[in-house]
């Protein structure tokens, strides 16, 4: 008997279109998909698949690699990537930067401030980071901040660079952040908080890709927040990538990882000071600063 209602029927995914997708997405963002993760696969690429009125796959694989399939890729990419973000998410880092961070500025009377967030997704850490600042050096001191936001992921730039969230978004948000630095929703938007603008223009979003010849990126930085990226990479990305984001970081600078990362064996020239909280300094030969 039929029930009316309608059920999308599940696009079957071989070992080898399994194997090709999986090549693709490392070779244009650097992510490592272990032999764990076909259902994954499925259930992110069938939206597109369907979407295209394609019947495989291996159709979507064989338009990814085809000269038509160009400005598909971006869509493929936006598809694979996780973007789990809260604001205030791991509060340790924002705690380091009120109570050392913010006093090594104000001894040494550095203008401006400069901080990357590396791996924005939908703008909850930039925007984290610029309300902390505001609120710590910017209005008091009147050093100018600006923070660099970047992610591989377009739709997730979309978002972030509207700075509009829901109440359950900003639900980690402590009540003096919220109503010194958001503008609740009315009417139609009732249920809505968008960000104001004194703390959107502090932050310039862009689209990045660590695996990139090249960053768009022009400036150093005082601290660099990238966490939760490197857990997405094998070895061999995990260093390069590394290797890549510390050419722009300033000597003496800070460097946030992930709550699940370490740098372990990965790279030299970071000092472990505690909880994810790396700054940089190059040592001799003789492991002198």
């Amino acid at each position: 008997m039929n029930s009316g209602k309608f059920v999308l029927k599940k696009i079957s995914l071989s070992d080898d279109e399994f194997n090709k997708l999986r090549s693709l997405v490392f070779k244009v963002s650097g992510i490592s998909l272990a032999d764990t993760k076909k259902e994954l696969v499925i259930s992110r690429f069938s939206r597109r698949v369907k979407g295209l009125k394609l019947n495989s796959f291996s159709e979507y694989y064989n338009l990814l690699v085809s000269p038509s399939g160009f400005t598909e890729v971006q869509n493929f990419i936006n598809s694979i990537t996780t973007n789990k973000t809260d604001f205030f998410r791991e509060s340790h880092h924002f705690d380091f930067i009120i109570s050392n961070f913010i006093p090594e500025i104000l001894a040494k009377g550095k203008k401006p401030v400069r901080i990357w967030s590396a791996a924005c997704s939908t703008g909850e850490e930039p925007y984290t980071i610029a309300m902390v600042m505001h609120r710590h050096l910017v209005e008091p001191y009147s050093i100018p901040v600006k923070i660099f936001a970047s992610d591989i992921d377009t739709n997730a730039l979309k978002t972030a660079s509207a700075g509009v969230y829901d109440s359950q978004t900003i639900s980690p948000i402590p009540e003096h952040y919220l109503k010194r630095y958001f503008l609740r929703g009315k009417d139609n938007n009732k249920g809505l908080f968008k960000i104001k603008n004194e703390i959107r223009e502090m932050v310039t979003f862009k689209k990045l890709n660590f695996i990139a010849e090249e960053y768009p990126i022009t400036n150093t930085f005082d601290i660099i927040f990238c966490r939760n990226v490197i857990i997405y990479f094998n070895a061999e990305t995990k260093k390069l990538v590394i290797s890549k984001i510390l050419r722009f970081l300033n000597e003496g600078g800070y460097l946030m990882m992930g709550h699940s990362e370490t740098l372990f064996n990965i790279i030299d020239g970071l000092v472990y000071l505690k909880n994810t909280i790396y700054q940089k300094h190059f040592l001799d030969k003789f492991g002198r600063n």
